[in-house]
């Protein structure tokens, strides 16, 4: 027999319930992303190194620093709100909107670096996809993602004033669109990197014997163009923009899909799978192309002497020193 506490409606009581699960969910996504930060660290010990690779694990060691420092802070949010501060007038749901004091400061303020960096990675593979067709393909994600560092900058500076959390009117009213324009950009760049590996898969179909399929995989797609966090983001924004408690569910684990879809991209790189500058131009210029078909090649000369080799799972076996 359960017996509910007294005074709460079931709406406090799920709402409470929704936070302590988002904990869990965080602390699943959190495993995640040390899971992959191991993994990069092992490819990266395993290969010749240039100055590029000290440059990833110097990117990829800040998002684990911060993904941690927003782990811990929000497990202790969760103590302060079911154990130290439980009797806070209100109950558990009270508190928890009072933003968790310097705690709850110093998790939100990680996370939203973290999203610069990882809006950052993605600008640049975006750039990297696009600036052969043209240098103004970059103008409109390049200025939304200005935009939302400095609107998330003054989001830090409202949310450092006392008395002002991420619920308050102030702060909602930039959080919005700050999370508007990440999203929106994270959008735009899924759409068109997952848009460029259709046709460039389609360019191989023509070119080679069999479908091209396995060159470019869907998964390949889905970390090429950090799927994971777009969805991970749209949940979140429309839940915060209505106030559902699914917030609660979604918030803890966006921090760290912030960090994952990064590390997904980086270990394709580290491990020769992901599509760099060089395999990428010579492949739009069209230039001796070799594929690889269950371990039979099948080579088709258009122009020039460069050559993109792929294996048989369907990824770029390129450069291994190129982002």
């Amino acid at each position: 027999m359960s017996v509910a506490p007294l005074g709460q409606s079931s709406l406090e009581l799920y709402n409470e319930r929704t936070i302590i699960d988002g904990l869990f969910l965080g602390a699943i996504a959190y495993g995640i992303h040390l899971t992959l930060f191991i993994w990069c660290f092992r490819c990266f010990l395993q290969r010749k190194k240039q100055a590029v690779d000290y440059l990833l694990m110097v990117y990829i060691s800040l998002l684990f620093l911060m993904g941690n420092i927003g782990s811990g802070t929000n497990i202790k949010i969760g103590e302060l709100t079911f154990v130290d501060e439980r009797n806070f007038p209100g109950g558990p749901t009270a508190f928890f909107a009072t933003g968790g004091g310097p705690v709850g400061l110093t998790c939100n303020v990680v996370y939203i670096i973290n999203s610069w960096f990882q809006d950052g990675l993605l600008l640049y593979r975006f750039w990297m996809f696009f600036s052969p067709s043209g240098w103004y393909w970059v103008i409109v994600p390049s200025t939304m993602f200005v935009a939302t560092v400095a609107l998330s900058l003054i989001l830090i500076v409202m949310l450092c004033i006392p008395g002002i959390t991420l619920w308050s009117t102030i702060s909602i009213d930039l959080a919005i669109p700050y999370w508007s324009i990440s999203i929106a950009l994270n959008v735009i760049i899924t759409t068109c990197i997952a848009s460029r590996l259709l046709y460039m898969r389609y360019q191989i179909r023509r070119a080679t014997v069999g479908s091209g399929s396995e060159y470019i995989s869907i998964t390949s797609m889905m970390i090429e163009s950090a799927v994971l966090y777009t969805v991970n983001g749209l949940i979140f924004l429309v839940s915060y923009a209505v106030n559902s408690p699914v917030q609660n569910l979604a918030l803890p684990v966006l921090g760290q899909t912030q960090s994952i879809s990064p590390l997904l991209i980086i270990l394709h790189v580290l491990e020769g799978r992901a599509w760099s500058s060089s395999s990428l131009a010579r492949f739009q210029t069209g230039t001796d192309v070799m594929f690889n078909h269950h371990s039979s090649s099948v080579t088709q000369t258009q122009a020039g002497s460069s050559a993109v080799d792929m294996n048989k799972e369907g990824e770029i076996d390129s450069e291994k020193h190129s982002v």
